[in-house]
């Protein structure tokens, strides 16, 4: 029988949205992690620099990068490194991802980063141990995700992701009240 290594489950102390700087990406599938918290960031921002913006919400810190996605890793950890938060457990990432359906949520741990720019650069550059909330942005008919993540979202998607947008708050809610490995998040939350 093999032995696994225990892994102290704590509540999460960050939540760091990925995403691109720039009006151009706004809506875009690829920013949906930054585009989720970025209303709440501007409303409870307590500090700001030219990497990234945190707030404090709900006893939880909230953060963005004013970077591009492939230098996701390197922000996460000067923000770590501010906050002084020592375990990689303590922190959830919210990102899209190609392999689920438009608005499906999935909360994983120390999973691939499924050729995802800022996960792999979170995973090169922070920590593979992390947690991460992926947003579906597939579509019916499945195309690649190059084909996919910067193409501005319209109609039913864009009203859709706006209706998700307002869901954040209660998203927030479930990790600042329970230890991480206790939350179950519907994969449908969001629709």
């Amino acid at each position: 029988m093999k032995k696994y290594n225990k892994i102290k489950y704590n509540k999460i102390k960050l939540i760091f949205g990925l995403g691109n700087p720039g009006e151009r990406f706004i809506n875009t599938p690829h920013n949906f992690g930054q585009d989720l918290l970025k209303k709440i960031i501007q409303e409870n921002l307590i500090f700001q620099n030219d990497y990234f913006q945190i707030a404090f919400y709900k006893n939880l810190y909230l953060s963005i990068s004013k970077k591009y996605m492939n230098e996701s890793g390197m922000v996460l950890k000067m923000i770590t490194q501010q906050l002084k938060i020592k375990s990689s457990n303590e922190v959830l990432i919210i990102h899209d991802e190609a392999d689920l359906p438009f608005l499906w949520l999935k909360l994983t741990f120390n999973k691939r980063p499924s050729m995802h720019k800022g996960v792999e650069s979170i995973y090169r550059n922070y920590s593979q141990k992390i947690w991460r909330l992926r947003i579906g942005i597939q579509e019916e008919k499945r195309k690649k995700a190059k084909d996919i993540i910067l193409k501005k979202i319209t109609g039913e998607r864009l009203k859709s992701w706006q209706k998700a947008k307002n869901k954040i708050e209660p998203l927030i809610d479930f990790f600042s009240q329970k230890e991480i490995q206790k939350v179950s998040i519907p994969k449908l939350f969001f629709l």
